[in-house]
């Protein structure tokens, strides 16, 4: 007897079918079929790995890990070795992803994949300082923000030849003072301004920052928790009244913590 279209999509809805029907229906030439499989509420891991290939998956691992939802490591596994990229980014943004899985999807062509494993906590250190090195700057960037990056791969990124590497590194609270003081003499505005609302950045950096001409420098010298209230008191004279209100409005807020 054939089955109807509409009975497959019954069929792939329901979270009571048996795996076998699934699997069936995984294979269908129809992609709202597979889809539909795809998105049981019920769905096996034996099943969600026949479709590791199917595009109709990737939808629904990144609504599985906004809900907070993690697949079983042999699952995770066996969707690593995907040919849809951003299968295997949904892969390496799972929060329970093992280090060995990240270390084998940071080869990876794609930078969506290596984007994901830049990011990730888990990822080894040796993996982030091979990524570090990587020929698209924003897994740069990625491995600069990583809470887990060695500070020694922090320290190299400081040096990167883009803009936009150095401004993440700069926003980093890890950086030692004295990589600070060599950043807050960076040729690029974007870079200071990030130096300049470090609180580890040192007074004597501050205060070279607290003159740049790019006013958004000197603003966020004033936002400082760190900045000394002599600069603070100066920055409130400042020729431009954004930065003045800025100093005074932080010189008022210290006002206020010492009162109480």
């Amino acid at each position: 007897m054939t089955v109807t279209t509409e009975e497959k999509m019954m069929l792939a809805e329901n979270p009571g079918t048996p795996v076998h029907v699934l699997m069936e229906l995984a294979k269908d030439e129809d992609f709202c079929v597979r889809s539909q499989v795809a998105w049981n509420e019920n769905l096996p891991g034996e099943v969600i790995c026949a479709l590791k290939d199917d595009p109709c998956l990737y939808r629904v691992l990144e609504n599985r890990l906004a809900e907070g939802l993690t697949l079983p490591d042999p699952v995770k596994e066996a969707l690593s070795s995907s040919c849809e990229p951003f299968i295997k980014r949904a892969v390496a943004y799972d929060p329970s992803c093992t280090s060995v899985i990240l270390e084998a999807l940071s080869y990876d062509v794609s930078d969506h994949v290596r984007i994901a494993v830049a990011s990730h906590k888990r990822t080894p250190p040796q993996v982030l300082e091979r990524l570090s090195k990587d020929a698209e700057e924003i897994v740069r960037r990625k491995v600069a923000r990583n809470p887990s990056t060695p500070l020694a791969t922090l320290l190299a990124l400081s040096n990167d030849t883009k803009v936009m590497v150095r401004r993440v590194v700069a926003e980093n609270e890890r950086l030692p003072p004295d990589i600070l003081a060599s950043l807050a003499s960076d040729e690029e505005g974007y870079v200071r301004y990030c130096v300049a609302g470090n609180p580890r950045t040192p007074p004597e950096a501050l205060a070279t920052l607290a003159k740049d001409y790019f006013y958004e420098v000197r603003v966020n010298v004033a936002r400082n928790p760190s900045t000394p209230l002599d600069l603070l008191e100066s920055l409130a004279e400042d020729e431009l009244d954004m930065v003045r209100n800025r100093a005074r409005e932080a010189l008022v807020a210290r006002d206020e913590r010492r009162s109480t």
